[in-house]
């Protein structure tokens, strides 16, 4: 997301506790620190769960099976350096050396 729409949400959610909060207070006369306390607990224990047991977790609990999952990618170990150039075989060249592949395939001709 960008700034623009994180504001506008912070906006509409301000907005929305001002217009529905009066309500709320007057519905829990004489409750309100037990259910803040309630609903912090309800919460801090979601984060804890997801903390626990969510995708990034070492056991989480609805992971694809291993199959299905795309392998961790392996970091570069230089950026910067130029690849090395492909080992030269005279045996496979031919008179077309652009044509061969370093992996053998040789493209059809016309």
């Amino acid at each position: 997301m960008n700034k623009i729409s994180l504001a506008l949400s912070a906006i509409l959610t301000l907005a929305l506790v001002v217009i529905i909060a009066p309500n709320i207070f007057a519905m829990n006369q004489g409750k309100i620190l037990r259910n803040i306390a309630i609903w912090l607990a309800i919460f801090v224990g979601l984060g804890l769960i997801y903390q626990n047991f969510g995708p990034g977790s070492p056991y989480p609990l609805f992971a694809l099976p291993a199959a299905m999952s795309r392998p961790q990618l392996q970091p570069a170990q230089n950026w910067n350096a130029d690849p090395a150039p492909p080992p030269s075989n005279p045996e496979t060249k031919s008179k077309d050396s652009d044509t061969n592949d370093t992996q053998g395939y040789t493209p059809p001709r016309e």
